[in-house]
């Protein structure tokens, strides 16, 4: 089965973002110029733009055929699943599955499920700690509803005080496949997941790592 796709341009460097192109380019000729006249230099240079470029990774990822889960929407460390009622799109009691992206993981985000974007807000803001029980609401973030066959979903995208660059990368009246790419996070931020609370049976606990688009967050059961 193919990668879900967009209309993101192609990468010329395979596993990585197109803007990584111009940054790898720039460091390896910094790194060519460090051996020719100051060689003790050569090995920074040559680590920074491996690291520059770690920051725009974009492996392939290609969720399994399975209608009835719930994918992990980023790459992350998952903190919480609670019960909370949402009433920004779903307007019902809901499952919330947060999970923690560090400045380190993969900065994209993909849709968990197969469904049609018919709510789409980003909003500016603070630059609030994730730990500050306030920054959900409070920081950069972007907000993407899912209808999909049986329901709701609503996905909050909350950037940390040095994820700034929060981009979304889909559009309203979108229809989108399981593991399509719909946003990017670069440096950090948290990802909220909210569905209706009979809906999901989890799959995951508090400290699980999840990769975006493979990781199975849940089960439908209706």
């Amino acid at each position: 089965m193919s990668e879900p796709t967009t209309n993101q341009r192609q990468p010329a460097i395979p596993g990585l973002e197109v803007e990584a192109t111009a940054v790898v380019g720039i460091g390896l000729g910094l790194t060519g110029l460090a051996l020719g006249l100051r060689p003790r230099l050569a090995p920074v240079a040559l680590a920074l733009t491996a690291l520059t470029a770690a920051l725009f990774r974009n492996p392939r990822r290609v969720p399994p055929d399975e209608p009835r889960t719930i994918f992990a929407v980023a790459d992350g460390q998952v903190q919480g699943v609670r019960e909370v009622y949402e009433h920004r799109f779903v307007h019902s009691d809901c499952l919330r599955l947060t999970t923690v992206v560090s400045p380190l993981d993969v900065p994209i985000c993909r849709a968990p499920v197969a469904g049609h974007v018919v709510y789409l807000e980003q909003l500016m803001g603070d630059h609030r700690p994730l730990r500050d029980p306030h920054a959900p609401e409070r920081n950069q973030r972007l907000y993407i509803g899912l209808e999909t066959v049986w329901g709701p979903i609503l996905l909050a995208i909350i950037a940390s005080p040095l994820g700034r660059w929060l981009r979304c990368e889909t559009t309203q009246g979108a229809m989108l496949n399981a593991g399509a790419r719909i946003a990017s996070i670069r440096f950090g931020g948290q990802v909220d997941l909210y569905i209706q609370r009979d809906v999901l049976e989890p799959l995951v606990a508090p400290g699980a790592r999840t990769l975006a688009g493979r990781s199975r967050l849940g089960t439908v059961v209706v």
